[in-house]
């Protein structure tokens, strides 16, 4: 299916889902609205000058408390927010809920993350979503995300990764997780990665699965990978 008939399938499904569950904000249940102003006023949006250029913390341009001396295999990261209220519950309702109205607000907040970033990039690839996963939610919300993010920017969305079946991140501690991630993310046999790749995630915790991502498409052909996410998590939140 192409980019444009998925787009214009997802446009048909948030008109029937008004009429049969009107809008409701996601951060106060205002309804008539996916988010309100007020709502939407207390979005914690990190700056790109002063995060830590490595993982996208917050308030970490001069030394980082969350990724310290971890290696990581992405040259650097940028995130849109901190994950608490009210974009915290906008991606729990994006991804456990199915509130697709949702894709679009998420995609936006990424895409002014990225900034100049969508020019240097030649394509940009969702963190993969486990099989099991997929199969819970009857959807792909990783795909729909990148989807949006290409149609706002331009970046051609690439989709060359493949994760096997694998345990739910959450909960699991930060050796636990890169474990279980470096184990089950494997770019697609024969795929074309170009060179300036961008990575997408919807949270950022520990890095453990946007790592394992990378080196799967550094071992594909990337030259760089930089990664994003909609929002990342810190003080040692899992």
């Amino acid at each position: 299916m192409s980019g444009m008939s998925a787009r214009l399938m997802r446009l048909a499904f948030e008109a029937a889902a008004e009429l049969l569950w009107p809008a409701r904000c996601a951060g106060c249940d205002l309804p008539g609205v996916m988010l309100c102003a007020s709502c939407g006023s207390a979005l914690h949006p990190i700056r790109s000058d002063t995060a830590c250029p490595r993982c996208g913390a917050p308030d970490g341009v001069h030394g980082c408390a969350e990724c310290g001396r971890t290696e990581l295999v992405f040259e650097r990261a940028r995130c849109a927010g901190v994950f608490e209220w009210p974009l915290d519950r906008m991606i729990r309702l994006h991804k456990d809920a199915g509130e697709l109205r949702l894709t679009d607000p998420l995609a936006m907040l990424v895409a002014h993350a990225a900034g100049e970033w969508c020019d240097w990039a030649q394509a940009v690839v969702p963190a993969p979503t486990s099989p099991g996963a997929i199969a819970r939610r009857g959807f792909d919300h990783g795909a729909q995300l990148v989807a949006a993010f290409s149609a706002l920017t331009g970046v051609p969305a690439l989709d060359v990764l493949r994760a096997r079946p694998r345990r739910d991140q959450r909960g699991l501690t930060r050796e636990s997780r890169a474990a279980n991630a470096r184990a089950s993310i494997v770019p697609l046999q024969g795929a074309a990665v170009p060179q300036r790749v961008l990575l997408l995630d919807d949270v950022f915790t520990t890095g453990a699965t946007l790592d394992a991502a990378a080196a799967a498409l550094m071992s594909a052909g990337a030259g760089e990978v930089r990664a994003l996410a909609v929002a990342r998590a810190c003080g040692g939140r899992l």
